[in-house]
């Protein structure tokens, strides 16, 4: 063997020692690292895919537009959500509870005129405001303006091409609208005036499990007046001597319609083939006053997808005056949804920081919730540090529930004031029932969201509060919570 000489062999001694310290060192960042981030902790996953929208996209890339008309050329337009409503446990369905045999809003002065979407794929936008609308009724009587909707909701989808509960929700939650229909009337294009009111709450029912799962869009219908309902549409399952309808199997063409009442000894021989038992809910289209019976028709408690595929929902509104300015950064809503691989996989807190335009005081706080319930803990500070949520002074905190999914103002109790260029955070830890994606996000997807954008030291993720992760640098570079915050 060749012999090292002693001086070689002193510099090897001191290469060895310094790969031996460098590993000792790169060892103990690794430790500490763990140990102060909780590195198997941090990792986000987020809300499956929809495999409808998924089939959406692919029409859209062999240049098939969605279905977009009925048959016999009715128009329809609904665009399947981005990611798929799931629930771990099937706790949601209800037995019906005090409710009566048959309800109908028609006798109960809460429903404007029927509308005609003509031949535009925006049924989305009248089943929106067919709720908004009877939820203001009897005390206001409103006509809100759906081509406002369907030309400014910043989506990709073009203004007759299709929309969803999200975008319209995401257009009312940043208060885009509603207009008045006089002011920017449909098929038309003026110059839109004012917005009328300010939609605060939206209130989400999850899909229905089975025919018997109806108690809570009973209850909705009740309580808030019509609710917004996703279906498929086929002319073969519409019976027109009953003005009835059934779909047993038939998965395409996308409908948003408004369910207004319910009869539950509607007969089953009243459809074109048999479902499994008697009732109906009472619906309304948006085909004009010449189709079903003067607008209206029944659909069966037992079709196979009416309002099994997404979100029905409740849109509610209060005047302008409650709230003078808005700081928030998520436009276009909630696009997707994410949470924590590690246990508790239904608990993450997210948060914004935000600097004051005015010296208007903080009043109310909103956000997204996706759980059958969902318990939260708010916390505002004041004169906080860049990307860190959680320093400067604790202004208030508060704690509440949310008792379905949707999406929610809440009042502070206590007022925080702000001075003009203070940064301020709004911090929220949710803990969501059956549901484990918590954290509501706006990211940009070219082919649903491509407008979304966002910038370093906005938006922030963390699964216990304590280490905060940049949402750009945590997940991808164009995303922001959706949380937002509103002064007078």
């Amino acid at each position: 063997m060749k012999r090292i000489k002693k001086g070689k062999l002193t510099c090897l001694r001191y290469w060895f020692l310094g790969i031996f310290l460098l590993s000792l060192a790169t060892s103990s960042v690794l430790f500490f690292s763990s140990a102060i981030f909780g590195e198997e902790d941090q990792v986000l996953r987020q809300a499956p895919r929809n495999p409808e929208f998924l089939r959406y996209l692919e029409d859209q890339r062999l240049g098939k537009w969605w279905i977009n008309y009925s048959e016999h050329g009715h128009p329809l337009g609904l665009i399947p959500l981005p990611f798929e409503i799931y629930y771990l446990e099937d706790q949601f369905t209800e037995t019906i509870d005090n409710l009566p045999a048959s309800y109908d809003l028609r006798n109960k002065n809460k429903l404007t005129a029927v509308r005609n979407q003509g031949g535009c794929g925006s049924c989305w936008a009248f089943a929106t405001y067919g709720s908004l609308e009877s939820w203001l009724l009897p005390s206001e009587t409103w006509d809100f303006a759906e081509q406002h909707l369907i030309e400014n909701h910043q989506f990709k989808s073009k203004p007759c091409k299709g929309g969803n509960i999200f975008m319209s929700s995401a257009y009312h939650a940043r208060w885009s609208g509603p207009y008045k229909e006089s002011d920017y009337p449909y098929e038309y294009a003026y110059a839109a005036k004012n917005v009328q009111k300010y939609v605060q709450n939206i209130y989400w029912i999850p899909p229905r499990k089975n025919s018997s799962d109806n108690t809570k869009i009973k209850k909705a219908v009740k309580e808030y007046g019509a609710v917004y309902v996703s279906m498929y549409w086929s002319d073969t399952c519409y019976n027109s001597d009953y003005k009835s309808y059934y779909n047993k199997n038939i998965e395409k063409g996308g409908h948003a319609v408004a369910i207004v009442g319910w009869d539950n000894n509607f007969s089953k021989h009243k459809f074109n083939s048999t479902p499994a038992g008697n009732g109906a809910f009472i619906v309304r289209n948006s085909w004009g006053t010449g189709f079903g019976d003067k607008g209206y028709f029944y659909v069966s408690y037992y079709d196979s997808y009416f309002g099994r595929d997404s979100f029905s929902g409740v849109f509610t509104a209060e005047p302008t005056t409650n709230y003078t300015n808005i700081y928030q950064y998520d436009p276009l809503g909630m696009v997707n949804c994410l949470g924590y691989t590690s246990s508790p996989k239904n608990t993450a807190w997210f948060a914004n920081i935000f600097k004051a335009n005015k010296n208007n005081p903080l009043r109310a706080v909103s956000f997204y919730a996706l759980g059958t319930s969902n318990n939260y803990t708010i916390y505002i500070y004041t004169n906080v540090k860049s990307n860190q949520p959680r320093s400067g002074t604790l202004a208030t905190t508060q704690k509440g529930k949310f008792k379905s999914p949707g999406y929610f103002t809440v009042p502070l109790k206590n007022k925080v004031n702000l001075k003009t260029k203070q940064k301020f955070s709004v911090v929220v830890k949710l803990t969501t029932k059956n549901w484990e994606a918590p954290i509501p996000i706006e990211e940009r997807d070219p082919d649903y969201s491509p407008k979304a954008k966002a910038k370093a030291g906005q938006s922030f993720f963390s699964h216990f509060g304590a280490t905060w992760v940049d949402a750009i640098y945590g997940w991808k570079a164009k995303t922001n919570v959706c949380l937002k915050a509103f002064a007078k």
